[in-house]
């Protein structure tokens, strides 16, 4: 049991340091006003209510983030049940909000 804690928090570790170093790819510099273009980002936030349904019946078991392309995040989320439900709740609230999309 001890060997499976330790990869799990070994793999845990590693994913997010990897996650969080990932390089910025979009070239903010020639932007006259970015005050206009973040207005226009969103005024296009709706929800995704297919998204929204996937997550509040199964969201424990990340299938919304599969759904979305997020396939790191979707096996964790499958490990942990939702990050004991705890992700799942802020998933579900980002994706009413329109923060998550697919």
């Amino acid at each position: 049991m001890k060997k499976i804690l330790f990869l799990l928090i070994a793999f845990l570790a590693i994913t997010t340091t990897i996650y969080a170093s990932f390089p910025v790819t979009e070239d903010l510099t020639d932007q006259s006003n970015p005050i206009e273009i973040e207005n226009e980002k969103d005024a296009s936030n709706e929800p995704d209510w297919t998204l929204f349904i996937v997550c509040f019946f199964v969201g424990s078991l990340g299938i919304h983030r599969f759904m979305m392309g997020d396939i790191t995040n979707g096996i964790l989320m499958l490990l942990t049940f939702g990050g004991c439900g705890i992700w799942t709740i802020i998933d579900l609230v980002n994706i009413a909000t329109g923060k998550m999309r697919r």
